[in-house]
């Protein structure tokens, strides 16, 4: 599993989306104090910029529509988004559960514990990662056993050998055309279904 080092901290690219007012200067100057490399906006934009790693995304009632659109806007994989809070009530939950954010700050903004919200999310976010890989990775496998074993058995009705000769069959014509087994066994699966539609078509 992989871990945001103090060194990844520093090397961020953070958007802050709080109003232009003395906590939001002051998050901005922390993080650069931290070696993040920070920009303010507000109000909130319709898209992030596509080079942000991070957001600290102030919760206000009054931007939730533009909040809204904002977090759907976002593009895949989002950034690590960190809410900002001022109170705690049903729809404030709501509009941080709806942002995605992996770790909220409350207001007033202090410095204790920013670090440490931001170490916290950023290491969740690259955990969400490596799981969402792990996962397109077992379905590739999933996927790709399938097509090997409907290609054995296309092959099996079609020679009249057993599961073994048409697996050795396959291997040997991945082998051959230097491509994966899982690959011939698409082009195996392509072919039968061609000839279907041509015998059809007769």
């Amino acid at each position: 599993m992989s871990f945001a080092s103090l060194a990844d901290l520093r090397n961020l690219n953070v958007l802050v989306l709080n109003p232009a007012d003395a906590e939001g200067e002051f998050l901005v100057d922390h993080l650069r104090r931290i070696g993040c490399s920070t920009v303010q906006d507000w109000p909130v934009p319709a898209a992030a910029p596509q080079d942000v790693d991070v957001v600290f995304l102030a919760i206000e009632d009054d931007a939730r529509d533009e909040i809204g659109q904002f977090v759907r806007n976002l593009r895949k994989p989002s950034p690590t988004i960190l809410a900002i809070v001022s109170y705690e009530n049903p729809t404030a939950l709501q509009m941080v559960l709806e942002s995605g954010a992996l770790a909220v700050i409350e207001r007033p903004i202090k410095p204790f514990g920013l670090l440490t919200n931001l170490a916290i999310a950023r290491n969740s976010w690259l955990a969400q990662q490596n799981m969402q890989r792990d996962i397109r990775k077992y379905k590739r496998k999933v996927f790709g056993d399938k097509q090997v074993a409907r290609a054995k058995v296309i092959l099996m009705a079609a020679n009249g050998a057993t599961e073994s000769e048409a697996h050795n069959e396959i291997r040997q014509m991945a082998m051959a055309k230097q491509m994966t087994i899982e690959a011939v066994a698409e082009c195996i699966i392509s072919a039968e279904g061609n000839l279907r539609k041509t015998l059809n078509r007769g």
